[in-house]
């Protein structure tokens, strides 16, 4: 963390990687030059792809915490969004210490809030890109048993190594993670990745395999995959956290609840849209 140094632009305030205080000095004017491309475009946040001098970068632009829901959730989350410190600089403290243990991911670059006349944030996070493609790609993709199974190992040894250097994702799912020409696992989106809790260290651990577990394709949600993708775990973490038989089988029927559930909310969607291309019926 020794390298990150403090920054101010006009109305921002956050922290910037070195290299890049002298470009980003005038940061408002740096925004309006560099457009990019927009490959996210929601209410609550933007992300844009960026081609500069010095690489490839990915500027994500955070409004609000919540894109939708009952008004009260929105109150709620606007209420934590007004008085929480900022998810931004969150961000970059998290990837930064991810670096530091070794953990691919997405180097961090700046991390700046700023505030509105009646003071409502605003967040920007700035990374540089991580040129590997996404496990959920790889596995579409992939069109052999051999070649998948390989993924599938690939990724439990990432997740395993990332919950040993005491890490769990915020959102782990396959197209989160990507996979170097090493066979390492690079962390996409760590908004709200954070330190294992000193509490629930295992639940914490098996709540991330159950996540990346219930999104994997349709196709390829199988138990002798699921077995695979268990074994390969157990066996990269059975320095830290050994997984009992007890805990094998809590796991197994959270994993059903969710895959259950899962399914549940796919046929309502699907109903939902036969309902508006069919309005009279």
């Amino acid at each position: 963390m020794s390298s990150i140094q403090p920054y101010r632009s006009g109305s921002w305030r956050g922290v910037v990687h070195p290299q890049w205080q002298e470009p980003l000095s005038d940061f408002d004017q740096w925004l309006r030059d560099h457009p990019g491309a927009k490959v996210l475009a929601k209410k609550a946040r933007t992300v844009s792809r960026v081609e500069t001098p010095n690489g490839v970068i990915y500027v994500k632009i955070i409004h609000r915490l919540q894109e939708r829901g009952s008004a009260w959730k929105m109150l709620f989350s606007g209420i934590k969004w007004l008085f929480r410190p900022s998810r931004a600089a969150a961000t970059f403290r998290i990837t930064d210490a991810m670096l530091a243990k070794g953990i691919g991911c997405p180097e961090p670059i700046l991390a700046a809030r700023r505030r509105n006349a009646v003071g409502w944030p605003e967040d920007i996070f700035i990374c540089r890109e991580v040129p590997y493609p996404s496990l959920s790609s790889l596995l579409k993709a992939a069109d052999n048993a051999a070649a998948r199974d390989a993924i599938i190992a690939n990724a439990a040894q990432g997740i395993a190594a990332l919950h040993n250097k005491g890490f769990i994702h915020g959102d782990c799912i396959p197209g989160n993670l990507c996979l170097a020409p090493d066979q390492s696992v690079f962390f996409l989106d760590n908004d709200r990745t954070c330190p294992i809790p000193l509490l629930g260290k295992r639940r914490a651990r098996l709540a991330n395999v159950i996540q990346f577990l219930t999104r994997l394709p349709l196709p390829m949600q199988q138990n002798d995959i699921f077995a695979l993708f268990l074994d390969s775990y157990r066996q990269a973490s059975a320095g830290t956290s050994p997984i009992d038989a007890d805990a094998m089988t809590r796991l197994a029927r959270k994993l059903q609840r969710r895959l259950t559930f899962l399914a549940e909310r796919r046929a309502q969607k699907a109903r939902a849209c036969i309902l508006a291309e069919n309005p009279k019926q």
